[in-house]
């Protein structure tokens, strides 16, 4: 029972308070010490039972241990005759003496006695120890527990104010109490949005009938779902707490049960304090609950409660739906195995080409390229999920058309059920081991047709998506949000995914496709590949622009808000990341190979300075990463940074240790290729630089939203003394930059003019440099 209560605690603690449960083990660890120094003793004093009797009367005045003058009862069986007696399970005999009473043949008398009175003095420090730990547990957890309750009762507190000023709800007058929560009835919260943006209540009581097309119904249903959200995340966190109480209560019952069986005859009383009680966090909940059947169920108690318990997972634990998942992630893993075992037998016993040497595979690269960040996009919403990270807000999301971790991981296994059937057909296919009616190429076709599809599809999921990726490409034009900096960023991960879509575009309409990998067409198969259009010009440009974007990013921001600091030196970050690209695309003699006339160690001026550049830029991204994205670095916290999300500090270092490995990846990746770099990856290779690189960008993208979240936190928490999450409709999507937007003047655009041409200026020097380099070479 023991141990499968010590599992279950185990099991059941959450992640995040981890550090201020009750530690068992060690408590347990002090009980097994003191039964061992207890039979240790015993077998001791049953040698001389009549010198053990002199010891326990010593003992009995002295050693009593002091466990409180008033205390809550933890065990059954409490005998109040034998408290403060022996504390020693000494077993009488008949005539109630201690075991035998033979004598120990030349034994000291008083060297006995004190070695007896020795191991008398352990076990009483080994309990006076138990005792202090046990105490030192209780109020760990009473002041952890007492205190999250203190802060979601600030947070409903805050959540009522913020709904009544936006509303204007009153309290009940028939029913006037303290507490802001009793509001009026007749109307629900959902039928004051609905009004304030002035849609009937009839359109709003039929959601059947609602057109989700009307900007006003939008606004209602938004506004709606955030404040559910709302009362849903702190229900859920009153059940944990609940949760958290009772199995540090249990926690506690049973390792004083098992003190009280070693020690039958001196019980411990562990003394809870008052303010230590469950009926905090019960009581909490309750008030959540009528507070949402108030404003939405129209105070039907049991609906309102019923809605709570079904969304208070939010998309993290998954039901048996996930036998489903698991099935088909089985599947993928099959068919990976499949492909794997066939191109190793393929490539040994008959020395056929793997996928990685067919023609069509940089198009299964593109679109494996895209299914991983689906992969990676899923990860990310479930970890800003489970460490109560506010992404919806932070991205201006829409809550009714955001899918949970469980909904997408789930569209990603069905995708990736499609790529791996796909390529193993196509390999198939293209070495003869399969009968097929068809081209091969028309495999690697239907897949980017697929592709295009749920690119498109569902609209009402992908709109939002392809109107972020216009206002991206338009960085100039449009002030950027947080999501659309967000979206940039991917963009510059994926550098080498978007030339693997270019190839596959030319790949399809130049009709390449249509010719079988066993036709010997010569030198004209991909002759658009070898073109001075493709090699010179689209290869630099797709290199170039999403560090463009970015940087007109910067740009823009700075001429919004005047603020140099952080938009100039993050303009300046890919600045130099551009005039890598630069020398990689114009300069290729650059870098360092092996002729037959100069051997392989011959360095000219320009590659030392492009490999000052290189190691330079990567530093500087690195270094711009931890202290600016992620608000790391801070020498006063361990260089890590305030109010940390997630559990352990581990996350945070081992984080940026691969950062600073992967950046350097990420700024080789945007070197074009067939540039004749020495060090450039073979084409093989270069999909799991594509993968690594995509790891990163998530990695980054957890600490870059939590950063985000405490900055918008920030107020809350140093004024309310609280974390608390703005509403979607608090701010009406009206962040902080958003209202720094306009305080430009004609010095700030002046200044914004000045940077662009600095910029424009290096490039253009770059690519001089480069070209009057490679005549001279």
């Amino acid at each position: 029972m023991v141990v499968a209560f010590a599992d279950k605690f185990d099991d059941n603690k959450v992640s995040r308070w981890r550090q201020h449960y009750v530690d068992y083990d060690k408590l347990i660890g002090i009980v097994s010490t003191a039964k061992k120094a207890g039979a240790a003793y015993e077998n001791l004093a049953r040698a001389r039972p009549d010198i053990a009797a002199e010891v326990e009367l010593t003992a009995e005045g002295t050693s009593n241990i002091d466990l409180g003058s008033s205390s809550v009862v933890v065990g059954d069986d409490r005998n109040e005759q034998t408290e403060g007696k022996e504390l020693l399970p000494m077993k009488r005999n008949a005539t109630g003496g201690y075991g035998s009473s033979g004598d120990i043949e030349g034994g000291d008398r008083e060297a006995f006695k004190q070695k007896l009175a020795k191991r008398r003095k352990d076990i009483d420090a080994i309990k006076a120890s138990f005792n202090a730990q046990l105490l030192a547990e209780r109020d760990k957890a009473s002041k952890f527990y007492v205190g999250e309750v203190e802060l979601i009762e600030k947070r409903l507190e805050l959540l009522i104010k913020t709904v009544q000023s936006n509303y204007e709800l009153k309290p009940d007058p028939e029913k006037r109490r303290k507490r802001r929560d009793n509001m009026v009835l007749v109307k629900s919260v959902r039928t004051l949005i609905a009004e304030k943006n002035n849609v009937t209540d009839v359109i709003i009581d039929d959601e059947d009938d609602i057109n989700e097309h009307a900007i006003s119904v939008r606004k209602v249903l938004n506004e709606t779902e955030s404040v559910k959200r709302a009362l849903v995340d702190l229900h859920r966190q009153t059940m944990l707490l609940r949760n958290f109480f009772v199995m540090n209560f249990t926690a506690l019952v049973e390792v004083v049960k098992r003190f009280n069986a070693a020690f039958p005859r001196r019980e411990v009383d562990v003394r809870m304090p008052g303010d230590y009680d469950g009926r905090l966090a019960t009581g909490l909940g309750d008030r959540i609950v009528k507070i949402y059947a108030k404003w939405f169920t129209s105070g039907d108690v049991r609906q309102a409660n019923a809605q709570l318990i079904i969304k208070k997972d939010d998309g993290l634990d998954m039901d048996w739906s996930q036998l489903r998942f698991g099935c088909r992630l089985g599947i993928c893993l099959t068919l990976m195995v499949w492909l794997c075992y066939d191109c190793i037998w393929n490539l040994y016993a008959e020395g056929a080409v793997t996928p990685g040497g067919r023609s069509a595979f940089p198009v299964f690269r593109a679109c494996g390229g895209l299914l991983i960040w689906h992969w990676c996009w899923g990860a990310s919403v479930f970890t800003w999920r489970r460490y109560r990270i506010n992404y919806i807000y932070l991205f201006d999301f829409n809550p009714i058309v955001v899918l949970d971790p469980a909904a997408i991981f789930n569209a990603c296994v069905d995708e990736t059920l499609v790529f791996l059937i796909t390529l193993l057909l196509y390999y198939k296919a293209s070495t003869n081991t399969m009968p097929d009616p068809f081209v091969p190429g028309l495999y690697p076709a239907f897949l980017v047709l697929y592709t295009v599809v749920k690119f498109i599809f569902p609209l009402k999921q992908r709109r939002p998506l392809w109107s972020a990726i216009i206002k991206v490409w338009t960085a100039p034009l449009t002030s950027p949000s947080f999501f659309h900096t967000y979206v940039a960023d991917v963009f510059t991960s994926m550098v080498k995914v978007f030339l693997d879509l270019l190839w596959t575009l030319c790949f399809i309409f130049s009709g390449d496709f249509l010719i079988p990998d066993t036709v010997d067409a010569g030198d004209n198969r991909h002759e658009w590949q070898r073109s001075k259009w493709y090699k010179q010009y689209l290869v630099p440009i797709i290199c170039l622009f999403p560090l463009y974007i970015r940087l007109m990013q910067c740009l823009r921001k700075f001429s919004d808000t005047g603020e140099r600091v952080p938009n100039l030196p993050n303009a300046f970050k890919y600045t130099m990341s551009q005039v890598v690209t630069l020398f990689g695309a114009f300069f290729p003699v650059l870098y360092l190979r092996c002729t037959k006339d100069s051997g392989c160690g011959h360095i000219s001026a320009f590659q030392i300075v492009w490999l000052a550049i290189f190691v330079f830029s990567s530093l500087y991204s690195w270094v711009w990463d931890v202290v600016m994205d992620w608000g790391l670095g801070r020498p006063e916290y361990g260089w890590l940074g305030p109010r940390l999300m997630f559990p352990s500090t581990f996350h945070y270092y081992g984080v940026i240790f691969a950062d600073l490995i992967l950046r350097f990846m990420w700024m080789q990746s945007l070197v074009p290729p067939s540039s004749g770099a020495h060090f450039e990856l073979p084409a093989y290779l270069t999909f799991l630089n594509m993968t690594l690189e995509l790891i990163r960008r998530t990695l980054w993208s957890f600490f870059r939203l939590e950063n985000q979240h405490r900055t918008s936190t920030k107020h809350y928490a140093e004024h309310e003394h609280i974390e608390f999450v703005p509403l979607h409709f608090t701010t009406g999507h009206n962040h902080k930059y958003k209202q720094d937007k306009g305080r430009s003047g004609r010095r700030v655009l002046v200044e914004v003019l000045a940077v662009g041409f600095a910029v424009v200026v290096v490039c253009m020097l770059v690519v001089i440099a480069a070209q009057r380099a490679n005549k001279q070479e």
